[in-house]
């Protein structure tokens, strides 16, 4: 029985089984005479329940000693009529699941609009292929809500017809079919084909177009292949793959050298995983930093999960690239103290590769690096976020997102792409411009940043301060060789061929546009001020034109009579009564017949022609209330827009999901069920999204802190 003793599904007693043992795993049926309510041990056992949910423990966690003799202090008779016992907790765990999921599956039937479906795959610790599907959509008050509905196993391979299959077997079992708007997932081809074959299934009316548009690119996804393209050339995804080989093959040297030919990124890397590979030279520079009475934390950067286990290709993010160069420029200082004694040591062995060594070239050249991809940075940070009400982190924000790092990439290229050396002092008297505007070619003047972004903005500066603050830029420019300024001109070009290749695949779906120009906010002046080129002209009748045609197809009511939709609201001719003209005179025939063909013509304008009527873009933060707020007068737009304001930005929630699985399954559970791991990790997403209450608590409203 020793190999049963690895999990903690199963643990033999330390002794022989007893009667008693025998009888705790048995249901305990409360006695006839029992002085507690039933309700008072139903909401102790889901108490109960959530308490092993939310903080992960096993279920033997009351067979622990001590907290049974701390449970019995407070009421034995309450106590003695709780069954404790690790199958008793897994049995009830199904209890709680059933009754909470029916709760959950109303909250979808009462949504105001389309249930938008992100899904995303993953390999757990114990080997199992796991798809992660969840629902996105706006509650009864306009609330933006977000529901884990499955996390299950994925048979098979990953072809899109298997995950096609796996999705309808999850929203049939939700009973959501009709309900279903968009898919969200990353960008990989197999996604392609599970979208062509999911809207087939749950809805065969659907044309091939119509099912390619309701398939929508995870903007997490394509900022991830953006910054890996910056750092690691074009084909970032098989440079990470094959690091990973050598790693497997205990190739080190290999991989060291297969880093270092990337320049001052690859060795700064290879110089922390120096650092960390020892815990003596590790606490050497703990000691070196607290010599310099840094207060900074020592941490170099938030290790990645690549640099902990085989990934899929799909899990690898370039975020803790930045966030390990944005640190180590914090602590250069005491890198450079570190190596310095390190190179005088007397053993060779126990030196940093020479060729490892950054010099002062190469810190230069990543301090420029950090600059160009802060915006890039702050863009996923800033949408993988759970925004409130429709702030950020939704499908808006994915078009106005690239087209600013779009300006920003160029803005960069032109700023190192000068081979006379006049761009320092255009790019200065550029800056220094009192509209601080850029756009290119004969476009207008650009948007200020969109409200909530955090990235870092010489329009924050005084006045009096920004011609310093350009000097320094321009002078770090000036000491550049001229083999940096190349290294970085390659990578904003790799970068920005990335995120052009994917800003034109956003036509294929019109809902990308139709997200900005039914935002209030925005509207379609954004578009018009954007595309104003002869060729973007083309690019913003398309998305006019597939906004209307969506609109015309999927919510207008087409059997309506003419002028029918929203005249309650706009009635034809606005007419002014005049109490002291007297007795209204009777209309003549012309009169008459003028008035009906202009009232006609009033009625005849359609919700979207009225809509950009308007006086648009206005400020505004909520454009969901807004919308809310003119049900009446866009019966059917505003439906449209509500739907679209449902869609998130990115799968991050499917990803959340797998972290928070992971902190579940450690290694002394590794032989839990993955139907077991789905109820754990559904119930835990929704009582910490308040969607459910366990033993009347809810899990926000009583000052705990959140999912994130």
């Amino acid at each position: 029985m020793s190999h049963l003793k690895t999990g903690t599904e199963y643990s033999p007693p330390d002794g022989p089984l007893t009667s008693s043992d025998c009888e705790d795993a048995r249901p305990r049926k409360r006695p006839r005479t029992s002085p507690i309510p039933k309700t008072q041990s139903t909401k102790v056992q889901e108490l109960a329940c959530g308490f092993i949910v939310n903080t992960d423990q096993p279920f033997g966690v009351f067979d622990d000693r001590y907290l049974r003799e701390l449970l019995q202090q407070f009421d034995q008779d309450l106590f003695s009529q709780i069954p404790w016992s690790r199958s008793s907790q897994r049995r009830q765990l199904e209890v709680v699941f059933d009754s909470k999921k029916c709760l959950v599956q109303q909250s979808l039937r009462e949504a105001i609009t389309k249930i938008h479906v992100a899904f995303d795959l993953w390999t757990s610790p114990n080997r199992y292929a796991i798809v992660a599907v969840s629902g996105h959509f706006l509650d009864k008050e306009g609330r933006q809500q977000q529901r884990l509905l499955a996390l299950t196993r994925q048979p098979g391979p990953h072809a899109g017809e298997n995950i096609a299959h796996t999705l309808r077997r999850v929203v049939e079992d939700w009973q959501i079919e009709d309900m279903i708007g968009t898919l969200v997932s990353d960008n990989a081809t197999n996604n392609d084909t599970c979208a062509d074959h999911f809207f087939r299934a749950i809805e065969p009316a659907l044309t091939q177009g119509d099912r390619v548009e309701r398939r929508m690119r995870c903007y997490g996804h394509i900022l991830n292949l953006v910054g890996r393209a910056f750092l690691y050339g074009e084909d970032g995804e098989t440079f990470e793959q094959e690091s990973q080989r050598l790693l497997d093959a205990d190739l080190i040297e290999d991989d060291l050298r297969h880093w270092r030919r990337r320049g001052p990124v690859g060795r700064l890397r290879n110089i922390i995983k120096f650092i960390r590979a020892s815990p003596q030279r590790s606490e050497r520079f703990q000691t070196l930093a607290s010599e310099a009475d840094d207060q900074d934390a020592w941490l170099i950067h938030q290790e990645s999960s690549r640099e902990l286990q085989l990934i899929l290709s799909n899990e690898t993010r370039w975020n803790s690239t930045y966030q390990m160069i944005e640190r180590a420029l914090r602590k250069q200082g005491h890198l450079q103290t570190f190596l310095i004694e390190n190179q005088m040591e007397e053993d060779a062995s126990k030196r940093l590769p020479a060729e490892d060594v950054l010099h002062p070239e190469d810190w230069r050249l990543l301090v420029e690096l950090k600059e160009i991809l802060a915006p890039l940075y702050f863009q996923t940070m800033r949408c993988q976020g759970w925004g409130q009400r429709g702030s950020h982190g939704y499908v808006w924000e994915i078009m106005t997102g690239m087209e600013y790092l779009l300006d920003q990439l160029e803005d960069w290229n032109a700023y190192f792409n000068d081979p006379a050396g006049g761009a320092v002092e255009q790019y200065r008297a550029l800056q220094l411009y009192d509209g601080s505007s850029r756009r290119k070619g004969p476009q207008a003047s650009q948007p200020a940043p969109m409200k909530g972004a955090e990235e870092p903005s010489m329009d924050h500066l005084p006045l009096h301060t920004r011609a310093d603050f350009m000097s320094g830029r321009a002078d770090r420019l000036a000491s550049l060789r001229e083999d940096s300024k190349c290294y970085i001109r390659l990578s904003i070009t790799n970068a920005w061929q990335k995120l052009n290749e994917y800003y034109t695949k956003l036509g294929s779906s019109p809902l990308f546009a139709a997200a900005v120009i039914l935002h209030p906010g925005r509207s379609i002046r954004w578009l018009e001020d954007r595309w104003s080129s002869d060729e973007q002209q083309g690019w913003l009748r398309d998305a006019k034109d597939g906004l209307e045609r969506f609109w015309m197809a999927w919510y207008r009511d087409n059997s309506a009579e003419p002028g029918a939709e929203g005249s309650l609201n706009y009635p034809a001719i606005p007419r002014r009564t005049d109490c002291s003209a007297g007795p209204r005179r009777e209309e003549s025939a012309y009169e008459q017949w003028l008035n009906s063909r202009t009232e006609r013509l009033a009625d005849e304008s359609t919700e979207l022609e009225r809509y950009f009527r308007l006086e648009l873009p206005v400020p505004i933060d909520d454009p969901i209330q807004w919308w809310m707020d003119r049900r009446l007068s866009f019966p059917t737009l505003s439906q449209l827009a509500l739907d679209v304001f449902a869609i998130p930005a990115m799968a991050a929630d499917c990803e959340r999901a797998f972290s928070l699985a992971k902190l579940t399954l450690t290694s002394q559970r590794l032989s839990m069920e993955p139907s077991t791991l789905e109820k754990v990790q559904c119930l835990k997403n929704w009582i910490r999204r308040d969607a459910v209450t366990l033993g009347g608590l809810y899990f926000n409203n009583r000052g705990a802190i959140g999912e994130e």
